[in-house]
């Protein structure tokens, strides 16, 4: 992957009742163990049935896909 568009999520976990923030990208490209390939990871963004908006990404410091509901998004 040439150019990586970081960005900084925020929003707060009712599972954790607390605020995260994270560093993720739109497309990544990882290792997949179990098929022993690479693969690349693409983000979507859609409404849940509440009409909180989400955003799935990877999470850069996790290093795996992350849900996001009801989040902001800033550019790195």
């Amino acid at each position: 992957m040439s150019e990586r568009n970081i960005k900084y999520f925020s929003w707060f976990a009712k599972s954790r009742n607390a605020f995260i923030n994270c560093r993720g990208v739109d497309e990544h490209e990882y290792y997949d163990e179990w098929t022993g390939q690479f693969k690349t990871f693409v983000s979507r963004q859609w409404t849940d049935l509440k009409g909180f908006p989400c955003y799935n990404f990877w999470d850069l410091d996790a290093e795996h896909p992350r849900t996001a509901v009801n989040y902001s998004v800033r550019k790195a």
